[in-house]
């Protein structure tokens, strides 16, 4: 497996990019990028690339994007106190859910599409809105260590900066994470460390399987590749690193960026060949780029 480069877009947004998520195709529309910077949401079609649509609504930074299944729905979170729930064809607003500042780090729809779960930052747990009708249904706190009282924030350096959901619907909090798919056991779970290092769990038995090293910095991202064979990683090294899981080390590194890369997320299988997908990076260079993993 190998990344190839495709494309980078300079000057993607205004300011530094914070995040990135594919949209799911529709029958209307392939598959879609969406990226978050300072009170922007834009819409990007790989082929091009193509910047579709500008989405306003906030009024200080995004820090989370984060798409329905269907592909019709996306949600948005920002350091304004406001998470925006909206069409993606149109921006029209769906529901607006108030989310204090640096109660929100990260969003993830489930599987099913019937909950959206937000890590909450610096009150160490989850929330979680159902899809219906877009109410709180729940607040998941973080293990606070034995002995310490909730009013003692201080000491519990506790901060959930991210959130992700395995195939059957479990909901865990961590900087940031992602879990593996076929045809690797679903309860594998990939975590990007401020150690440098990715750290690779056994979730269900909340064990450590083996570290991979190779990021001099940082490690601010990562996420799996559809054939669960390889993860990519995004660091504040300023490059994004392809992992090979069976030799579970680094096989490729990409110097796209020219500063710390935020967040890295595979798409799709790609119509024309099932076997390929695409990457995408966002940095705090204001850049985009693609890459074709095959």
């Amino acid at each position: 497996m190998k990344l190839a480069p495709l494309n980078t877009v300079q000057n993607a947004h205004d300011d530094s990019v914070w995040t990135a998520a594919w949209v799911p195709a529709t029958e209307d529309s392939p598959p879609l990028l969406l990226t978050g910077s300072l009170e922007t949401v834009r819409l990007w079609n790989p082929e091009g690339p193509e910047k579709v649509q500008t989405n306003t609504g906030h009024c200080l930074g995004v820090v989370s994007v984060a798409a329905h299944p269907s592909g019709r729905i996306a949600a948005s979170a920002s350091i304004d106190s406001f998470i925006r729930v909206f069409d993606v064809a149109t921006n029209n607003t769906i529901a607006t859910l108030e989310a204090p500042p640096s109660e929100v780090w990260q969003l993830q729809f489930n599987p099913q599409g019937t909950t959206l779960a937000a890590a909450g930052g610096g009150s160490a747990s989850v929330k979680l809105w159902d899809t219906a009708e877009w109410k709180l249904v729940a607040a998941l706190e973080v293990p606070r260590p034995e002995g310490l009282k909730p009013s003692e924030k201080s000491g519990s350096k506790k901060f959930a900066l991210s959130v992700a959901w395995s195939p059957d619907g479990h909901c865990m909090p961590v900087r940031s994470l992602v879990y593996s798919s076929a045809p690797l056991d679903s309860r594998v779970l990939f975590s990007a460390s401020d150690d440098g290092h990715v750290h690779v769990y056994d979730a269900e038995r909340k064990t450590l399987i083996t570290s991979m090293s190779g990021h001099s910095s940082w490690v601010l991202s990562v996420d799996v590749s559809p054939d669960g064979a390889a993860i990519a990683t995004g660091s504040s090294d300023k490059t994004v690193r392809l992992w090979d899981l069976k030799m579970r080390a680094a096989t490729q590194i990409l110097t796209s960026h020219n500063d710390q890369v935020w967040a890295v997320a595979f798409g799709p299988p790609l119509r024309t060949d099932v076997r390929s997908c695409l990457l995408a990076s966002v940095s705090d260079d204001k850049s985009v780029s693609f890459y074709k993993y095959s």
